[in-house]
């Protein structure tokens, strides 16, 4: 009720003289909120802990990308896609990540995206991007939206709960035993030489670059790009079975279409379906159709691009 609020605008017809826009609290208590948002986070840490690493779903589903603080773009989806709620929908709903962070509404997001996995907790599944890391949200905007928000005396304390949520998020998903899905991309082999190796990632993992380099890969790595192999990374990739530091992020690995067929057919799936990266209509078929990209975000840092998300069914994508 609260968020819906806060996204509704209130016009001075009639007997009411204040005027609220969209997508504003206007004069609601924002203790309230906070009261509300931590409490909804401890029950999510409760349902999430008990959750596999690497969840094994079924269809029909709709799979959403990076979101980041859009909240009107998460409202859209909504009211398109399940307008009725997630109980009278058929559709499971996977998110891959990327919360918060550049967009002004990280904490709307998040408090919507919690509600409903508490609300229902076997039709909403949300996956750990590369934004979900403290350290990540120090160097952008998350932590500083928090601080504004609810103020120095309380905006750790609703900063550090709601990343203990974000410790202890799956990192992949299975869909119907053929399709992968993660925030950033497939591991290299020799950290993850079958699927269910990811299952015994630690939980909770808060600094998943000293507790878990596979963790770190799924959340940070991406397909190499046909403009990026120069010599020295081609050679770097014969040598790596496909895989080779990425040198745009400074983190992370880029991998070949080869190192994803060979991934694809060791563990018996069809497709990879990832985020974390922007493309201009919100999604982008990559290395020979067998990899998605989906971004759920428009207008991403004042760009031009769309929002999109995916629906499986069964053996339809």
């Amino acid at each position: 009720a609260a968020l819906k609020f806060f996204a509704s605008e209130i016009s001075t017809k009639a007997k009411i003289t204040t005027y609220k826009p969209a997508f504003n609290w206007g004069k609601y208590d924002i203790d309230h909120l906070r009261t509300n948002l931590l409490s909804v986070c401890d029950k999510c840490i409760s349902i999430m802990e008990k959750e596999p690493r690497m969840l094994r779903l079924t269809s029909p589903i709709y799979i959403l990308g990076d979101l980041h603080g859009n909240y009107p773009d998460l409202i859209t989806f909504e009211q398109v896609l399940w307008n009725l709620g997630l109980v009278l929908n058929p559709c499971n709903l996977l998110f891959l990540g990327d919360y918060v962070d550049r967009g002004a509404y990280g904490v709307e997001i998040i408090a919507y995206l919690f509600a409903q996995k508490v609300k229902n907790p076997t039709k909403m599944f949300l996956l750990r991007g590369n934004h979900e890391i403290r350290q990540i949200q120090k160097a952008f905007t998350f932590y500083l939206e928090c601080q504004r928000r609810f103020g120095e005396e309380h905006h750790f304390d609703v900063w550090n709960t709601i990343n203990r949520v974000f410790d202890v998020m799956p990192v992949a998903a299975v869909i119907e035993n053929q399709l992968f899905c993660c925030h950033g991309g497939i591991p290299s082999p020799w950290l993850c030489s079958r699927i269910e190796v990811i299952d015994t990632i630690p939980c909770p993992l808060a600094a998943p670059d000293e507790e878990s380099i596979l963790a770190w890969e799924l959340m940070w790595n991406d397909p190499v790009k046909s403009d990026q192999v120069t010599a020295a990374l081609a050679k770097e990739m014969e040598a790596n079975e496909g895989f080779a530091v990425n040198l745009v992020r400074k983190t992370g690995r880029v991998f070949s279409l080869d190192a994803l067929d060979t991934f694809l057919k060791r563990n018996g799936l069809s497709h990879v379906i990832r985020a974390h990266e922007v493309k201009t209509a919100g999604f982008q078929i990559q290395q020979g159709g067998r990899l998605l990209t989906v971004f759920s975000s428009s207008g991403y840092c004042g760009g031009p691009n769309e929002a999109a998300c995916i629906f499986v069914s069964q053996d339809k994508i």
